[in-house]
């Protein structure tokens, strides 16, 4: 692992103070995908502050960049063209930006003044760490040895068009010899670090099951087409494809979330809605499930009589962490938290980080607390984390472009 040069050091209260103070604002002040204006202006303002020249991506979203001592183009004052030198290292630091329609119940001094609105993903701290390293890295340029771009994306929680996979393809980023990005996560305990490579997030594709039957009267079933026990049917049999078609050793998810049928308790509804998610580790497995929900919905048609359609979208795929780009994460790491706390960790939810293109890493920040009754899980309206983990990401996202740079 290689020692951060002289000057950049962690020991202070400073670089704490301000990921925290940055956070708490995100935190208090969220905005829906596609729906960051604000954010964006405010991430947009510190940058320019630091003397760094940002534009919008995607609509919402901001990129940036600091180039090192090393690199053969510098900084041009006014120029809004990032440069692009073949052979260049450029690292990129990626951090979404989006909160969720989830009213806060955090009690928090500083929780959401947006009604209905919150950062129950932890992507204010996203978004108060890559801001934090940008300042640390930027008043250290001149013994940076490498270009580093931040990206800071809109609209992760949007399945389908979502943020990552709408900018994937910017120049600026394709540019990007190597991705990384940090997910914190109240489940791992504070002072922990998730970092194995591989699959780590699952791909996040949805559907939708039309079932078209002939209503009646429920006491006279045969003279209607029942398309409740053609949706319990479809469902029952939805749930084999996991456990009777796809390998026990993959991690593989049906989930049905939603089932819509009728109003009242003597009447056979003329039809009948479910709507689902599919998960995988597996690319291949994923692209299978849209033809084996058809081939379910064509069988249980026949068998009822009734029409059934199926809508199927795809999402991201799931993220895939590059062997070589874990290493040098894990080097970046060890001297933040302690090699015995940087530990395996994958989940079966999705990320778009996925879309990026770039051999990429993505870890995951313990933020715990000691209570563990008091870890609820992402997307609750109750999530916490603990701040104080915030600075070990800064230092990680800092030393991360310096272990990079001198392999």
């Amino acid at each position: 692992m290689k020692d951060l040069p002289e000057g950049i050091c962690f020991e202070t209260e400073e670089i704490k103070k301000e990921v925290i103070r940055l956070r708490r604002h995100f935190h208090a002040h969220p905005e829906l995908s596609w729906e960051e204006t604000e954010t964006q202006k405010a991430i947009m303002e510190y940058l320019t502050s630091l003397g760094l020249i940002c534009r919008p991506v995607g609509g919402t979203g901001v990129i940036t960049e600091i180039r090192g001592r090393q690199c053969a183009v510098q900084d041009t004052e006014g120029d809004e063209v990032f440069p692009c030198v073949p052979g260049e290292k450029i690292l990129g630091i990626r951090a979404d930006i989006d909160a969720l329609p989830v009213q806060e119940e955090t009690g928090l001094s500083f929780a959401s003044q947006n009604e209905g609105v919150s950062h129950a993903c932890g992507h204010d701290t996203h978004i108060a760490m890559a801001l934090a390293a940008a300042k640390v890295l930027r008043e250290n340029k001149d013994v940076l040895p490498c270009a580093v771009r931040f990206i800071f994306q809109p609209a992760e929680e949007t399945p389908g068009a979502c943020g990552g996979g709408v900018i994937c393809d910017d120049p600026f980023i394709l540019a990007c010899t190597r991705m990384i990005a940090i997910h914190t996560w109240s489940r791992i305990p504070a002072g922990q670090a998730g970092i194995c490579a591989g699959p780590v997030m699952a791909s996040t594709d949805t559907f939708e099951v039309h079932i078209q039957g002939k209503g009646g009267h429920g006491a006279v079933p045969q003279e209607a087409i029942d398309p409740v026990p053609a949706a319990a049917e479809f469902i029952q049999a939805a749930q084999r494809i996991v456990s009777r078609e796809t390998d026990p050793f993959t991690s593989n998810v049906v989930t049905i979330g939603s089932v819509h049928a009728g109003t009242t308790w003597n009447v056979i509804p003329d039809c009948a809605d479910i709507m689902g998610t599919t998960r995988s580790y597996d690319p291949a497995i994923a692209a299978s499930f849209p033809a084996r929900l058809r081939r379910i919905a064509d069988g249980v048609a026949l068998a009822t009589g009734t029409e059934i359609t199926v809508s199927y979208h795809k999402g991201p795929g799931p993220v895939i962490n590059d062997g070589e780009a874990v290493k040098t994460a894990k080097r970046a790491a060890a001297p933040v938290f302690g090699e015995e706390n940087i530990i395996e960790w994958r989940q079966m939810v999705g990320e778009d980080f996925a879309c990026y293109k770039s051999p990429k890493c993505l870890m995951f920040l313990g933020g715990g607390l000691p209570d563990e009754a008091l870890r609820w899980p992402q997307h609750s309206p109750h999530y916490i984390i603990d701040e104080n983990v915030l600075v070990k990401g800064v230092e990680y996202f800092v030393r991360y472009a310096f272990e990079y740079a001198s392999e």
